[in-house]
């Protein structure tokens, strides 16, 4: 081998070498630009609470920490998918635990009925096991109330995931016209506007001119006139009276008391 080619071999290895170093110094500024980028976006919003830490490597973004709740490990994950080159998000987030159960249920409950479209002609209730609320019940067709419910109640500190069970009813003409009516000759006497407002209330379901009546009420001669309006209400084919009572209710909250305290016994 000559003296040249000799050198020639020496360059060319020096320039790939040189090559490589740049390229690999490129990656390592990118990726720090890339955590800098996503560390900005997640402070741009302020969240209580909030606690991530954020690295990247090979424009993948691992995200660690604690936050206060399921929407924010969400929120999270989006807004470091969102930031530019980033090619994919890997989330070690936990969710703080709530303080307790009872709370995490009333407001989970302030969640639901706190909703700007909830109204009376849905009923939505919510199962708590292991921090992961279930939705159960039926909502009106419009605006999206299952996908809005969820990220409502994914809101509440401690939620740690959301399963929803929904029936979404059909979009009748028929059917709201029914429910206009049933509304008027429910809450427009003076006895039953007391209910409104408030949680449960009388909540009325209408399915192809089919009543059902849910919620509670304070007395039993309630229950009963209530089902006797809705029983007259032009368009309604059959009612379905679900409405419980005061008594009713009292009676359920103690039976949970003491199935939970015979739980905790064992």
């Amino acid at each position: 081998m000559t003296r040249e080619h000799t050198m020639e071999r020496r360059m060319a290895g020096l320039f790939l070498t040189m090559l490589f170093s740049v390229a690999t110094a490129a990656t390592a500024a990118t990726d720090a630009d890339l955590t800098r980028e996503v560390e900005k976006r997640l402070a741009d919003k302020e969240v209580v609470g909030f606690n991530v830490s954020v690295q990247t490597k090979a424009a993948e973004v691992t995200l660690r920490g604690e936050v206060p709740s399921l929407w924010h490990r969400e929120w999270a994950m989006e807004e470091a998918w969102k930031t530019d080159d980033v090619v994919s998000v890997v989330s070690y987030l936990t969710i703080r635990d709530a303080e307790s159960t009872p709370d995490m249920a009333r407001n989970v409950t302030q969640a639901i009925t706190g909703y700007g479209y909830y109204t009376v002609f849905d009923y939505v209730t919510a199962e708590i096991q292991d921090s992961v609320v279930t939705l159960r019940g039926v909502v009106t067709h419009t605006p999206d109330k299952p996908s809005d419910l969820r990220e409502q109640v994914s809101k509440v500190a401690g939620v740690k995931g959301v399963v929803v069970d929904l029936e979404v009813l059909s979009p009748s003409s028929g059917d709201w016209q029914i429910r206009r009516l049933l509304a008027r000759n429910i809450y427009g006497v003076a006895t039953f506007e007391r209910y409104l407002g408030v949680n449960p209330g009388i909540h009325i379901i209408v399915r192809n001119g089919h009543v059902t009546l849910r919620g509670a009420v304070l007395t039993h001669g309630d229950r009963l006139q209530v089902e006797s309006a809705a029983r007259r209400t032009f368009g309604v084919i059959k009612v379905h009276n679900e409405l419980k009572t005061k008594e009713d209710l009292e009676k359920e909250a103690t039976l949970l008391e003491t199935n939970t305290k015979a739980a905790a016994a064992n």
